[in-house]
């Protein structure tokens, strides 16, 4: 008998590149938040300036690492979920499980995607900006949300093709023994 399909390497190739560098900005996000904080901090004590806008920028760096950040966790595996009540569940019954969680999860990215980008039209089409000195057009910073989710749906639509890969290959493997 043939032996059990594994999925394309070329398609693992493109999402672990995606993950690599939504990981790296999402790095570099928190370098950059850290530096500005310390950096307005320590002018502002010192010689009492401040740039006023620093609070500003640090809000939508907050948002990038909440957004990527959620991906890299996602992509690491490392969300939480009941591992007790897991554990008890057989190999079929967890993929299962796994994929029902990888559909649903998907059902809510599109809904907060479509959403989303009502709420970026409407800053777009009303040209609201920010109330600082930068006075950013707050459709910008706000394409970071959907710009996340649709990272994350990536992710899970990866994740969901990983488990359906090995539960045919399971069922193969079944199949080959009997």
């Amino acid at each position: 008998m043939s032996a059990p399909k594994m999925p394309p390497q070329s398609d693992r190739g493109a999402v672990q590149t995606l993950y690599n560098i939504v990981e790296m900005v999402a790095s570099v996000a928190v370098v950059v938040m850290v530096c500005l904080v310390v950096l307005e901090v320590l002018l502002r004590s010192t010689i009492g300036f401040s740039f006023g806008f620093v609070d500003e920028l640090v809000s939508y760096l907050v948002v990038l690492i909440t957004f990527f950040g959620v991906c890299v966790t996602f992509r690491n595996k490392a969300l939480f979920k009941v591992e007790m009540f897991y554990a008890k569940l057989s190999g079929t019954s967890r993929k299962l499980l796994d994929i029902l969680h990888a559909v649903l999860s998907l059902a809510l990215c599109g809904v907060l995607i479509y959403y989303a980008f009502f709420l970026i039209s409407s800053s777009f089409v009303r040209g609201t900006i920010s109330q600082s000195k930068l006075e950013t057009p707050l459709y910008i910073p706000q394409l970071i949300i959907p710009a996340g989710l649709i990272i994350l749906a990536v992710f899970i639509l990866d994740f969901a093709r990983l488990r359906l890969c090995a539960a045919k290959s399971q069922n193969i493997a079944t199949e080959v023994e009997e």
